[in-house]
């Protein structure tokens, strides 16, 4: 097949993909948040990902994801989506935006790379059980990152259906991005020119902007990516119920969001004290806690929280405190785990002192500050840098073209700020790596600049700039085709779509390992490899597991 035909091959999958995700979304907050919703291509888009999160959680407890069962559940989503009359809205509109969407993640994902190592390690790996397995208890005694998954390997293994087969892995996290980008142009779009709305769609402005900065690279995506960008939509929606109104739909949505923001990074578990503390200030609180939202959000917790149980033997994982010792399954030398993973993550690595101090020493009492840094500290200030340069100049822009007026603040965006700040201070604290802190680092900066800045703006002089500010977005955008266009042209020897094995898919670097007992327990490769995408379940760990079965469900422990 020629490289064009499947380059039209590709865009027609993320074109029939984008359209089923936004009819998803459109689904879910019909069910969920109000009937009477009506469709919004780019935001039901956002949501999309969460009903198919969760109706793939729900169902890899009884069956595997495999093609079929997705494909019948592809079809059944999709007929709800048209009895709820998601394809009365203007058909053109749907095609126009479906293309530009698709565009997008066309260009993000061609002849890239899928987040290395990660997703060969874990990730790919994971998603290879989810489509061959249903829950499999102790899976992370396989291998420890396999307790660290996101719902977003179940909402990607959900799309291995007949339609886009492979494809269907890796397409969904690069429609998160051109989701999320489009959703955020349109805020900007619509509200910048009414006075009431002026400051909201500057402060999305400036998210866009950042965004497109931070996650231009879909081979920098990983599962940290999704989180961020949820992170700023989780603002956005927030920055609107405070600058503008207050509606219970809307207090809706961020609990759905919260506990969904949470099923992808578990150290975001503290934006569920957004929702909670703007509901002790809602008048109609039994509405929120009667309704079906509030309902769905305890659901999707309470499953997330039961898989946790069955693949590690804790509740919160790695809270060793909601570990029970007694379960037979529970994951392997959990402290251990816990430890490497936060000296890692504080540059453990790049001690250069003649004695080096062992990992449950140096992360005590910030005796990892001086060698943090000196490199990963500066590594992050490699980045933020020209985020601080673009703020200033912001600022500067506005001063000298008298945009400025002394306005009163909104007390309410005080209190986002401190939430933020302890936020940021948890990353500081626990894990400080550039990739970890994107969205937190850079809420910061946005809310400083707010306090120092932005409310002072002059609503009428600022639409009088509205011209020039929507030009810097197509600058903006422009720079980020640009750039991916080079990268393609640099790559245009290699594959099409990223990678999923790790080397080539030679079924000879697979083999079938067996415990002491002589019974197969596993997958390894030959060539003690990362095992990516191949049969599972699959590491390149050396452990002899024994193997039970429960009711047709397997179950791994060490020995």
């Amino acid at each position: 097949m020629s490289i064009f035909v499947n380059s039209l091959a590709i865009f027609a999958q993320i074109f029939i993909l984008s359209i089923f995700i936004s009819l998803s979304g459109y689904v879910f907050r019909k069910l969920v948040i109000n009937f009477n919703h009506l469709s919004k291509f780019e935001e039901d888009g956002l949501y999309g990902f969460i009903f198919i999160g969760f109706i793939s959680l729900l169902l890899n407890f009884f069956i595997p994801l495999n093609t079929l069962h997705n494909s019948l559940f592809f079809v059944l989503i999709t007929s709800i989506g048209v009895y709820f009359g998601f394809f009365n809205q203007n058909k053109k509109l749907i095609f126009n935006k479906s293309i530009l969407i698709s565009f997008i993640a066309f260009v993000l994902i061609i002849y890239s790379n899928v987040n290395r190592p990660d997703a060969w390690l874990y990730h790919l790996p994971y998603s290879s059980i989810l489509n061959e397995h249903k829950i499999i208890l102790g899976v992370a005694n396989i291998h420890e990152r396999f307790a660290h998954v996101s719902i977003f390997q179940y909402i990607s293994s959900f799309f291995y259906n007949h339609i886009f087969l492979l494809y269907g892995i890796l397409i969904p996290i690069s429609l998160v991005a051109s989701f999320f980008f489009v959703y955020v142009f349109k805020e900007f779009n619509e509200n910048f020119l009414l006075k009431s709305k002026t400051i909201y769609s500057y402060l999305g402005f400036l998210i866009l902007i950042l965004s497109l900065y931070a996650f231009n690279r879909y081979s920098e995506y990983g599962n940290d990516a999704q989180s961020h960008l949820y992170y700023f939509f989780i603002t956005l929606i927030l920055l609107k119920y405070l600058l503008i109104k207050k509606s219970i739909d809307t207090l809706k949505e961020l609990s759905v969001l919260s506990v969904f923001i949470f099923l992808m990074k578990p150290t975001f578990i503290l934006v569920a004290i957004i929702p909670l503390f703007l509901l002790l200030y809602f008048n109609k609180k039994n509405k929120i806690i009667k309704s079906f939202s509030f309902f769905f959000s305890c659901v999707f917790f309470i499953l997330w929280i039961i898989k946790n149980f069955l693949t590690t033997g804790c509740v919160i994982y790695p809270l060793t405190s909601t570990c029970f010792e007694k379960v037979s399954w529970k994951a392997n030398n959990l402290e251990q785990n816990i430890i490497v993973n936060e000296a890692w993550s504080k540059g453990w690595p790049d001690q250069k002192k003649e004695k080096v101090l062992k990992k449950t020493e140096y992360i005590k009492n910030f005796n990892w500050i001086e060698t943090w840094s000196k490199n990963h500290l500066l590594f992050i200030f490699e980045k933020i840098l020209p985020v601080l340069i673009f703020l200033i100049l912001n600022f500067l822009f506005f001063y000298f073209t008298k945009s400025l007026k002394k306005n009163i603040y909104e007390k309410n965006l005080l209190f986002l700020f401190i939430f933020n700040l302890c936020f940021l201070f948890l990353w500081f604290t626990k894990f400080p790596v550039y990739r970890l802190g994107i969205s937190q680092v850079y809420i910061c900066f946005i809310l400083i600049s707010y306090f120092i800045f932005i409310k002072n703006l002059n609503p009428i002089r600022l639409s009088s700039l509205y011209k020039y500010i929507k030009s810097f977005i197509y600058f903006a955008v422009i720079v980020v085709l640009l750039k991916n266009s080079i990268r393609i042209l640099d790559n245009s020897n290699n594959q099409l779509m990223p990678n999923i094995y790790y080397g080539t898919n030679n079924k000879d670097r697979i083999e079938k390992i067996y415990n002491k007992e002589d019974i197969f327990t596993h997958y390894s490769t030959k060539d003690n490899d990362l095992c990516g995408y191949s049969k599972s379940p699959c590491t390149h760990i050396d452990r002899n597991f024994l193997v039970s079965d429960y009711l047709g469900y397997k179950i791994y422990s060490v020995q």
